[in-house]
């Protein structure tokens, strides 16, 4: 039973035909499509990959190819790889995979999910990239049959949105192609579609990470971007390299020569005399940048020649079309075509950044300290309560309810339980005599809730299982308010704001709080986005410290008492001298 790879190449609209216009053969970072692919599919297997083109084969693209790969098995068209089948046992598997849906993290959960082992290899597993509105959602208006509108529906990428925007690669068993014929090859998402119809049992394995759309040249050029922003943060080039540049072998650039921002010369790549390059760039193997050239934020490939005095900006440059041609024949400037249209892509690349990792880091030392002290001195206080909550009705001691921790992931918030077996499941009946606004939910003397349970809430003492969720990391002492999705959907900047760090048992809007009979909605809002955009290690501590005294006082804590006015909009003007006073009044 072996897995082979089959690497799907295609000539997407935005290459020339005139070198090829292989996708695998395009610059990438230090490498290739290709070879960035497979680095990607070895997670899965090691075996020597056959490329499969979509297109005519000429000699100069199999050199190339095998130069690329010197270990290829084959360079065949998609015609003559069907042949191929027979050539395998029907046990192995086909690894087909297509660089035009390009998983974005090469330690993507996702590809090593392949090669988990459910005892059965008979199905076929996809690794499918999720389709991502923009801001992570999606609205659609909601009408009846005549057309009036019921309801503006939300729909969050990682929550309710289940539609896959392309598959990046498919393990297919041999038996499944020797014994289907006319099977779409060239589009996995048609061949996944073709199979599950064919009754063929398959499962798809989303990419966490994401993945860019490598057949639009912004794709390539996205990608291509983040690769020299990741060699940049390595700073991996040569010894007396600017820092910069990542260059490879035998590379030269004139002292001329401007280098702004990270930019990859791939071997042998030439930059000329008063050049300017601005990064995030990638100068393919073996090019030359002429004299006085510009390139901004682009990519060339391998074996290129900028005239110069050329300008190039945010375009992907793998050789001359033909308009180019004719102008070079002619003795005119190179024409250089407009870039595409740079709509959203169903799959693009994630806009996370990177935060400095000394403030979490201390955070959750804290947290794991402080919450595994506190489990061991409120043992003894636990199996008191305990005792009470399981004598006076029937269920489990602790209440797990599904809430969303950072960046979404779904976790149980424990809690001892205050209310009657199921009470979870009632809370639509009493909708009616919820007392606040926003997604909130409160009703007066709750007859879901148990005796013991008025008391533990009260005096906050339900909510101390919930150090061993702060032990475990999933929560912190201090942060955001954890809540369902069901909550979180109603604002998409605030979701996407608390999320960002982990919740707490207490925060900013726990102790800062005023309306609560009123319905305080647009406070859980404003605090929460304030604690987020100020906190700090002290900031933690003041709220820790302000949380005992208002259980103290049995009131709120002003803004005042725990940021500068500054802090959260206020701007107080500095008094007028006295002579400035005098003369506007005297006006």
């Amino acid at each position: 039973m072996w897995t082979f790879p089959v690497l799907l190449d295609c000539r997407p609209g935005f290459l020339p035909r005139a070198h090829g216009g292989s996708l695998l053969l395009a610059p990438l970072g230090d490498g290739t499509v290709l070879s960035h692919l497979r680095a990607r599919l070895a997670v899965v297997t090691g075996m020597p990959p056959v490329v499969a083109a979509r297109f005519e084969i000429r000699p100069a693209y199999e050199k190339a190819i095998r130069e690329a790969c010197p270990d290829v098995e084959a360079v065949e068209t998609l015609p003559e790889f069907a042949e191929r089948f027979y050539t395998y046992e029907p046990s192995d598997r086909l690894l087909l995979a297509d660089p035009t849906c390009f998983p974005l993290d090469a330690r993507d959960p996702g590809l090593a999910r392949l090669n988990e082992d459910d005892g059965d290899r008979r199905g076929v597993k996809h690794i499918v990239a999720l389709e991502r509105g923009g801001e992570g959602t999606k609205e659609y208006v909601d009408a009846d049959s005549s057309g009036r509108i019921r309801s503006i529906q939300r729909y969050y990428d990682a929550v309710t949105w289940p539609f896959a925007g392309g598959v990046a690669c498919s393990l297919v068993p041999v038996a499944c192609l020797r014994v289907s014929f006319e099977l779409p090859l060239a589009s996995l998402p048609r061949l996944r579609r073709v199979l599950a119809s064919e009754g063929v049992p398959s499962r798809d394995l989303p990419l966490e990470r994401g993945a860019v759309n490598l057949g639009t040249e912004r794709g390539l050029l996205a990608m291509n971007e983040s690769m020299a922003l990741a060699l940049a943060r390595q700073g991996s080039g040569p010894v007396g390299s600017r820092p910069s540049l990542h260059a490879g072998v035998a590379t030269r650039v004139h002292p001329s020569a401007r280098i702004v921002g990270p930019v990859v010369l791939q071997d042998e790549a030439e930059i000329g005399q008063d050049v300017t390059v601005i990064g995030p760039a990638v100068i393919g193997r073996g090019s030359l940048v002429g004299a006085g050239a510009t390139v901004a934020q682009s990519v060339i490939g391998s074996g290129q020649v900028i005239p110069p005095g050329t300008t190039l900006r945010h375009r992907v440059f793998l050789g001359d079309t033909e308009e180019n041609e004719r102008a070079a024949a002619a003795g005119a400037p190179m024409v250089v075509p407009p870039p595409d249209d740079w709509e959203t892509a169903p799959h693009g690349l994630s806009t996370e950044e990177r935060a400095s990792a000394v403030y979490p880091a201390v955070k959750r030392a804290i947290d794991a300290a402080v919450a595994a002290l506190g489990l061991v001195l409120f043992a003894p206080f636990a199996l008191f309560v305990s005792a009470l909550v399981k004598r006076e009705s029937k269920g489990p001691v602790f209440f797990g309810h599904v809430r969303e921790g950072m960046g979404g992931k779904p976790f149980r918030c424990w809690k001892f339980r205050t209310m009657f077996q199921d009470a979870d499941q009632q809370q639509r009946k009493l909708l009616r005599m919820n007392q606040l606004d926003g997604p909130q939910f409160k009703v007066p003397q709750d007859p879901r809730r148990t005796t013991i349970g008025r008391w533990l809430t009260v005096l906050n003492l339900d909510e101390l299982p919930q150090l061993w969720n702060v032990l475990a990391g999933e929560m912190s002492l201090v942060g955001p308010r954890p809540s369902p999705f069901r909550e979180n959907q109603v604002c998409v900047p605030w979701r996407d704001g608390r999320l960002s760090v982990r919740p707490g048992i207490t925060g900013l809007w726990q102790i800062c709080r005023h309306d609560r009979d009123k319905g305080d909605f647009h406070q859980w809002i404003y605090y929460d986005l304030l604690y987020v955009r100020n906190m700090s290690l002290w900031l933690d501590v003041k709220i820790t410290v302000l949380t005992l005294l208002s259980f103290a006082k049995g009131g709120y804590i002003p803004i005042a008492w725990v940021l500068p006015p500054q802090a959260y909009g206020e701007r107080r003007l500095s008094p007028r001298p006295a002579d400035e006073v005098a003369a506007s009044n005297s006006s």
